[in-house]
């Protein structure tokens, strides 16, 4: 199978779309910078997730996103990740988007032991779950859309 060029933006019948960048909060950091598309094409946050191409991001992409967060966070590479590296992480984004969800982020240290093992942090699912609007299991364009202009990445 030859692999996929994803251009900036591209419509459905793959024709690209060229917008001005946007910051990626969040649920982007792990992608960097993207662009934001035009009703109708695919932002490549989308595109990058979607590894298949199937036009949707499964359960599976959604983890491999966690995972590829936690890599990033973990910036020690001991397999763990500590209050120290979650404020590191946080300090690199935007002025405004590093705020809130302490309680989320160490509800899933199950032992209690004030680190994140990756086992822990890909356990649960909650923003996947929440975005999954219709409940079909994969996140569609449209469902990722709206988180990601929840997140602050796309314009509406």
């Amino acid at each position: 199978m030859a692999a996929r060029h994803v251009s900036p933006c591209t419509t459905p019948k793959g024709r690209p779309e060229m917008k001005p960048a946007l910051p990626l909060i969040a649920l982007a950091a792990a992608l960097g910078p993207a662009l934001a598309c035009a009703a109708g094409a695919t932002s490549p946050g989308f595109a990058a997730l979607d590894r298949d191409g199937n036009g949707a991001i499964s359960r599976a992409e959604f983890l491999e996103l966690r995972k590829a967060m936690f890599a990033r966070i973990d910036t020690d590479n001991s397999g763990t990740i500590t209050r120290a590296e979650i404020e590191a992480a946080r300090a690199k984004l935007p002025q405004g988007k590093r705020g809130g969800g302490e309680d989320r982020i160490w509800a899933q240290d199950a032992n209690h032991d004030g680190k994140l093992t990756l086992a822990e942090y890909t356990a649960r699912t909650r923003g996947f779950d929440m975005a999954d609007r219709n409940r079909d299991g994969v996140l569609s364009p449209a469902e990722f859309e709206r988180v990601a202009r929840i997140l602050g990445q796309l314009p509406r």
